[in-house]
């Protein structure tokens, strides 16, 4: 049955021991009091980016501006963040063009407000929803002058979510109301496994005038924790690229989709699945990898024997795969100062296995639909920035539509809106991929289909 619901959550979270957030009335009658935060939209779409303005103030006053938020993959987290300004001449402070004097950000930038914030060991404020920010302008003597909440929602209007099918554990599908079919955009998430990339996406996608799927493939089992979504591997072991077969017929049968306009959108080691996937089954009008992969890794967990089982398997066998070398040094099995970044099991173990290097690559250049990359050549997982130039450069040897953005200084989690908390060395390709993306697949999927 299908589920109607509002990602504008409009009931409080509280906790035990939760801090009640500012009232009016503990705001400080020191300052002018029409003193007030004026935001660009409100609500607002997340994604989008917001301008903030304190307006009223004494000219020449120096304040502080703080934002809090709960995290929105760990709603018992608070992220917060704040820097110093000084009001101009006319008593405003706009962060989009204002540069702070101190803080967590050093340039003028509209989405520091959000990318800034960093998990702080607080209460969680009583009140603040999922989908709300807080933001408070301070005195220098910490008196509390002015808040404001701002609603920055995944989606501004009411998602219809429906389950893929019983086939596909976990899978759904959320689109805007309405019975036109729309272009698709399935996401896959990394080895986090679960939906929590797919529920993080999909949203932002449906809004945006797509039916989007989450699709889930895997659901981890660490010591006795409890399997999230039974019926999918419990390991990252012999994936079947094959799911995405079925993913693909079964939009076929829907009414409420365009099913020649399929997009596939992955993360990480989702971005490995779609690039395989595609490499290998028709039906898909765009391919979009986020910090990829162009070989096959070696599985791990529930199911896998150490060097001898690839991550994905086709028609129920096992793919070629490069082993890893020396995988316990990244996952704190050796003593502290022998730990290493994930990328290096992969540099390794790629550098001593080169014929399967050559054997596990993705045939990227049997791809016929437009591809898009986005890499980080500071990625401590894999070196997603020379995978992804490697993907790029087969693919112009082929003729083939790529759109490729690399960023020498970004690093793994680069995927999404630029308003999530984030690296600075990572902030522009955040910025800059989103806005590409949404173009390519405003091309790809919305644009007029070519015979």
């Amino acid at each position: 049955m299908n589920r109607l619901y509002s990602l504008i959550f409009i009931a409080l979270i509280s906790g035990g021991c939760a801090a009640p957030m500012p009232s009016d009335s503990a705001i400080t009658d020191a300052w002018p009091a029409d003193v007030r935060i004026e935001f660009s939209d409100n609500p607002a779409r997340r994604g989008d980016p917001v301008h903030v303005r304190v307006l009223g103030l004494t000219p020449g006053a120096e304040v502080r501006v703080r934002a809090e938020r709960l995290s929105l993959w760990q709603p018992t987290s608070l992220y917060r963040t704040e820097a110093r300004f000084v009001a101009d001449s006319s008593g405003q402070i706009d962060l989009a063009t204002d540069v702070p004097i101190a803080g967590r950000w050093a340039s003028a930038d509209p989405n520091a407000l959000f990318w800034t914030m960093r998990t702080v060991e607080e209460d969680l404020p009583e009140g603040l929803t999922a989908e709300e920010v807080s933001v408070e302008v301070f005195g220098l003597g910490d008196e509390l002058i002015t808040r404001a909440v701002l609603t920055y929602a995944s989606a501004l209007v009411e998602l219809i979510e429906s389950p893929l099918g019983a086939e596909f554990p976990g899978a759904f599908l959320l689109r805007r109301p309405g019975s036109e079919p729309r272009p698709v955009i399935v996401v896959l998430g990394g080895s986090e496994g679960n939906d929590g990339a797919a529920r993080n996406e999909a949203p932002l996608w449906a809004e945006r005038g797509y039916a989007a799927v989450g699709l889930p493939y895997y659901s981890p089992t660490w010591g006795k924790q409890p399997q999230a979504i039974p019926g999918l591997p419990r390991g990252f072991a012999n994936i079947p690229l094959d799911t995405l077969i079925g993913v693909r017929d079964a939009l076929r049968l829907r009414s409420d989709v365009d099913s020649d306009r399929i997009g596939l959108l992955g993360i990480s080691k989702g971005a490995e699945f779609v690039l395989a996937g595609a490499s290998r089954i028709d039906g898909f009008a765009a391919v979009a990898a986020i910090v990829p992969s162009d070989v096959i890794w070696e599985g791990w967990g529930a199911g896998s024997s150490p060097g001898r089982t690839p991550s994905f398997s086709w028609r129920g066998e096992p793919l070629d795969f490069v082993p890893y070398v020396g995988i316990e040094r990244a996952i704190g099995q050796v003593p502290q100062d022998e730990r290493v970044a994930m990328r290096v099991p992969h540099a390794e173990g790629r550098a001593r296995h080169p014929g399967r290097a050559a054997a596990a690559r993705i045939r990227v250049e049997d791809i016929d639909e437009p591809v898009f990359v986005l890499g980080g050549g500071q990625d401590q997982v894999w070196d997603s920035g020379e995978m992804a130039a490697r993907i790029a450069a087969v693919r112009a040897d082929a003729g083939l539509e790529t759109d490729v953005l690399i960023f020498a200084e970004a690093g793994h989690g680069i995927s999404g809106p630029p308003q999530t908390p984030t690296r600075h060395s990572s902030i522009n390709a955040r910025s800059v991929g989103w806005v590409a993306l949404q173009a390519f697949f405003e091309r790809t999927l919305k644009g007029e289909i070519q015979d």
